[in-house]
């Protein structure tokens, strides 16, 4: 499962910089002094898709500016469906490195280090793509650096790969009813404008035909390792996120398959990652005819900016549409409208008459996605060689999601399916439903934010549209002649050919190239075979790779198949599913339910739902711990700490980070305005050191969350409610 708050037109948010005072400020009148994140650097090596990156942040403040030896607390953004494997923090010339435990234990380990004044280091994971880390006993005058590894792999675009550096964090609208738990501790804590500092890149790139960015200017020099990757200007203002886009060589005439191997001997498992790319050359119209049914959200949650966005995007969908295809639009609130109760060729005139329709249509009411979506999977459809696709945009704010997820659970089973995909438009989607109907259904789940601060969204419309542009092929398997097969995000199939594993690939779109991550047995054989295929058997491309050799040790595929295995596992933790749904849930990931769920052995039955639901979320957490101490993982109830093992100095006080705010973000999000009252309210720090110097939170803040999603050093250490 990939990050859901990652939307395709978001702005980015800040930096986290320190402010130290030392109490002389305002009787000398001098300026605020501040011990900055010095600077940041991201090195490491992409190939094909999989990126293996170090992230390194260097902070440290002067003798001059304070003479404390501090704790700090700060956040750093991370990509939400990477890899966390490992934390080293370098004191001066001492290098830790971290140790993943489980979080409760990682905690303690940190506080009875901090007590006993040693040097220690805490990072924890609050949401998919937020980090604290926690650092006791800084010294003046000591630089400590803070290297953080990840393995990523990178989102297709056009036939080529992007890769997001997520440099920047932002405020996030945290609901009541969510702020004890973890995720909600995604948030900045303060926000000033610059942070002081500058970001760095060094990357090599293996098998690149190019490399470009849309936010920075890139220097490239060809080796021969690859092309490497610096910043043209060299260090950069981080005031936005770092885009890389890059096209690995392509076959103009056909499909290709890529295949990568992690060979986990002493698992006796092998970890895969399969890429197939459509051929360089297409010509429109000469593709696989489509089948396209359009569902378009037009209930109260989707009025104002929601609404317009969505009808312009179905417009925009719509003429791009061919006289060889063929759609149906139906419009849904409390009840559903149909422009026509069957498909109709997309000539000119009638998607001109459908697009008058959908501009005319202005009712509106409650959101009967479930009664939409079952009148369209009841239509009827082609028998030939068809793309066959079904497209929800909504914001999918409904609370029916068992029977939604029903209905895409059994079209996933007929011959001639549908495939079923959400454009989910909205700041604060119900984004776990939607990516569960799109991987039940098939297809592909895309996020658009409406918030009127954020980007125009005409700018991402068009990448995103491309998902379901005119395929050069239909209906494709990956097979593997192993069994059993698992697969993180994809419908295993059952295959006709004894000993061979299948997976759905689904539609290669011209310019889309698609890809698989799994695990499979080793097996006796030295070899693997593997082959694309159509639904009628059809071989498109193929390949076959020994199982010997150092090319097979690449931990990150299993590290990154890791990864989804805990995000799944994540989201079941928080997704309210009754026993029945939580069970098939388990299956799909890969998971015998009673051995996951386990038992209540020499007790009674339980009979309130409450302590049903209790008993499995703490058996939930359990299989999480595991999984991610297996793996190596940091998740949300594992955490890397680090602690020295010499004697230190104590800690005479605690400082939080601040962030920076983004380019475009508006003044009103800036820190201000926060007296001694507010500070006590909210449980901030109050230090006093020795000859009156102090540390404190920035200048006073104007809170941008509710006080109980702050996080401050208290509030850290709580227990989410269960």
């Amino acid at each position: 499962m990939l990050n859901p708050r990652a939307y395709e037109n978001s702005r980015p948010g800040g930096i986290g910089v320190l402010e130290i005072v030392d109490g002389r400020e305002a009787r000398e009148g001098r300026p605020r002094q501040f011990v900055p994140l010095r600077r940041t650097e991201l090195c490491g090596e992409i190939v094909g898709p999989l990126a293996s990156l170090e992230l390194t942040q260097v902070y440290g403040y002067s003798q001059e500016q304070c003479d404390k030896v501090l704790e700090v607390l700060y956040r750093f953004p991370m990509p939400g469906d990477a890899a966390i494997t490992g934390v080293r923090v370098r004191f001066g010339d001492v290098e830790i490195r971290a140790e993943l435990k489980e979080r409760e234990q990682a905690v303690a380990d940190y506080e009875e280090a901090k007590k006993q004044g040693r040097q220690a280091a805490l990072a924890t994971r609050e949401s998919p793509d937020v980090f604290t880390l926690q650092i006791a006993g800084i010294q003046p005058d000591q630089e400590v650096a803070v290297e953080t590894s990840y393995v990523q792999l990178a989102r297709a675009q056009g036939a080529g790969w992007m890769l997001r550096i997520p440099l920047t964090t932002a405020p996030r609208y945290t609901r009541t009813d969510e702020l004890t738990s973890r995720h909600a501790q995604g948030q900045p804590l303060f926000l000033l404008r610059d942070p002081g500092h500058r970001f760095s890149l060094d990357l090599t790139l293996r098998g690149a035909g190019s490399v470009e960015s849309d936010t920075h200017k890139l220097d490239l020099e060809q080796d021969q390792d690859g092309m490497r990757v610096r910043l043209k200007d060299g260090p950069v203002v981080p005031d936005r996120d770092c885009v890389l886009s890059w096209r690995p060589p392509a076959k103009q005439d056909r499909p290709s398959l890529q295949v990568m191997l992690h060979d986990d001997s002493a698992s006796g498992l092998v970890y895969f990652l399969a890429l197939v790319a459509p051929p360089a050359a297409h010509q429109p119209g000469q593709g696989v005819r489509r089948e396209i049914t359009l569902l378009v959200d037009h209930s109260g949650s989707m009025s104002g900016a929601k609404w317009e966005a969505s009808d312009w995007a179905v417009e925009t969908f719509l003429s791009d549409l061919t006289e060889r295809d063929a759609f149906a639009l139906g419009l849904f609130h409390t009840t559903t409208r149909w422009f026509t109760k069957e498909l109709r060729l997309a000539d000119a005139e009638t998607v001109e008459r459908a697009v008058r329709f959908l501009m005319e249509s202005k009712d509106s009411g409650g959101t009967n996605l479930g009664v939409a979506l079952e009148q369209a999977l009841d239509m009827n459809v082609s028998k030939d060689e068809r793309a066959r696709h079904l497209l929800v945009v909504t914001d999918a704010q409904v609370t029916d999601a068992g029977r939604v997820l029903r209905l895409a659970s059994e079209e996933a089973r007929r011959k001639h399916r549908r495939r079923i995909s959400v454009l989910c438009i909205d700041a604060a989607p119900n984004a776990f439903l939607a990516n569960e109907l799109a991987e039940r259904g098939g297809g592909v789940a895309r996020f658009l934010t409406s918030a009127p601060e954020e980007e125009d969204i005409t700018t991402a419309l068009d990448e995103v549209l491309a998902d379901w542009a005119e395929p050069v092929l239909a209906d494709l398997h990956l097979g593997v002649d192993r069994s059993p097969v698992e697969a993180a995000g994809r419908q295993v199939l059952k295959s006709d050919r004894a000993g061979w594993g299948l997976f759905d690939l689904g539609d290669l779109a011209w310019g889309r190239a698609i890809w698989v991550a799994g695990r499979i047995p080793r097996g006796e054989g030295g070899t693997l075979s593997f082959s694309v295929a159509t639904r009628d058997g059809q071989e498109v491309a193929a390949c076959r790779l020994h199982l010997t050799g150092e090319r097979n040790e690449r931990p990150a595929l299993k590290a990154l198949f890791g990864a989804r295995r805990v995000l799944g596992l994540e989201f079941l933790i928080n997704s309210g599913y009754d026993q029945e749904a939580l069970r098939e849930q388990l299956e799909r990931l890969g998971y015998e339910p009673e051995k996951a769920l386990g038992g209540r052995a020499g007790k009674r039955p339980r009979v309130y739902a409450e302590n049903v639901r209790m008993d499995a979320q703490e058996a939930l957490r359990g299989l999480l711990v595991r999984e991610a101490l297996d793996y190596g993982l940091a998740s949300s109830e594992t955490a890397f700490v680090a602690v020295r093992t010499e004697a230190g100095k104590p800690v005479e006080g605690t400082v939080a980070v601040a962030n920076a705010l983004a380019e475009g973000w508006s003044e009103r999000f800036l820190t201000r305005g926060l007296g001694s009252g507010t500070r006590a309210r909210l449980g901030m720090p109050k230090l006093a050191f020795r000859g009156g110097g102090r540390a404190r939170l920035s200048t006073p803040a104007r809170a941008f969350a509710p006080p109980a999603a702050l996080d401050i050093p208290a509030f850290l250490r709580r227990r989410p409610r269960r």
